[in-house]
């Protein structure tokens, strides 16, 4: 028999079969992560079909251009290459597995494709920066914004160093009609400059222009007339009136009559009627000044009752002259009466003399 060169074969079984479809699907995977990677020179250069032949680790693309990887190639590219040339030989050794070693296999390369799949994803991760913290907001300034606007304050207010009043420093207080050089209102706050400060001022504090002159102050009310009728002690009202020299001591009590005198002290009765208040105030100070003339009571009731023919020792033409003297001082009622005998001693009396 002629001989003949034995030839390898390879028996194909069901676990060859379902080992490589498993593979295959992983490969692929891997194969769909490279090219959607972020990479730029796999997103342009996508890789054509490739044949693999049996003893050849590496795959031949079809493309006939090499695909010159640029500077910015990052590591994932290289990192799905491997895996792919990994999977590529599994693939090929499998076939000559027995079909117990290709099912402790799967879990391997199982393993091996994750790993290179989530290589990209955890590059990419890492490429992100950290974000920093937040820059707080630039305050404005309230010298930047000052016009020359001329304000003046309403009522006592405080200078800010910001517009509002949370979180924000008092620079100085204004009183009602200081005046302020300004600018425009920036949500109701407007800035001003006042002296060697600068800040913000509430705009419900502040008017446009100067600040007008403060309206005169009213005068003060008259001093009410004492209302001796009305008062308590109505004598101390009329004293004024009756004896501004202040000649005769003056008790408000009664003591005998309206009023009654012992030629220096002079009893008004708190109940003398009104419209008498005067006059009988008037009359005492009559006796008094007989007595101040005369040097005493009981020489004033003599030199009177001279004049009238009277006993020295009667009173009437006393009482009689100081009704004359009350209506020289004005008074409007007597009790005595005035005869012309008796007037002209009367006005010698007021005067300060003897008749």
């Amino acid at each position: 028999m002629p001989s003949h060169a034995a030839t390898a074969s390879r028996r194909v079984t069901h676990g060859n079969v379902v080992g490589a479809v498993a593979i295959l699907t992983v490969t692929a995977a891997v194969l769909v992560t490279a090219l959607t990677s972020h990479n730029p020179v796999s997103a342009a250069a996508p890789l054509g079909t490739a044949t693999i032949a049996h003893g050849s680790a590496n795959p031949t693309p079809s493309s006939a251009e090499p695909q010159t990887p640029s500077a910015a190639t990052s590591v994932a590219p290289t990192t799905s290459s491997a895996a792919v040339a990994a999977q590529i030989a599994l693939l090929e050794t499998s076939a000559a597995q027995p079909a117990a070693e290709q099912s402790a296999a799967a879990p391997v390369a199982a393993t091996t494709a994750a790993a290179a799949v989530g290589a990209p994803a955890q590059q990419a991760a890492a490429a992100v920066p950290a974000a920093g913290p937040t820059p707080e907001p630039a305050k404005l300034s309230a010298e930047a914004l000052i016009t020359g606007r001329t304000m003046y304050v309403t009522e006592s207010v405080n200078v800010r160093e910001a517009p509002g009043t949370a979180g924000t420093s008092v620079l100085a207080t204004l009183g009602a009609r200081d005046q302020v050089t300004a600018g425009d209102s920036v949500d109701n706050w407007v800035p001003v400059h006042t002296g060697n400060v600068f800040g913000w001022v509430n705009a419900s504090y502040l008017a446009d222009g100067t600040a007008p002159e403060p309206a005169p102050a009213a005068p003060a009310p008259a001093a009410a007339a004492p209302a001796a009728a009305s008062s308590g002690n109505w004598m101390e009202a009329l004293i004024p009136e009756v004896d501004p020299g202040g000649e005769a001591n003056w008790v408000f009590e009664r003591k005998g009559g309206w009023g009654a005198s012992d030629g220096h002290t002079n009893y008004i009765d708190p109940n003398v009627p009104s419209d008498k208040r005067f006059s009988v105030m008037a009359d005492a100070l009559g006796n008094d000044k007989q007595v101040q003339v005369y040097g005493s009571l009981t020489a004033s009731v003599a030199a009177m009752s001279a004049i009238t023919g009277a006993a020295s020792s009667n009173v009437s033409a006393n009482e009689k002259t100081a009704d004359c003297i009350a209506l020289m001082l004005g008074a409007s009622w007597i009790n005595y009466g005035c005869p012309d005998s008796l007037r002209d001693a009367a006005s010698a009396v007021l005067a300060g003399h003897r008749a």
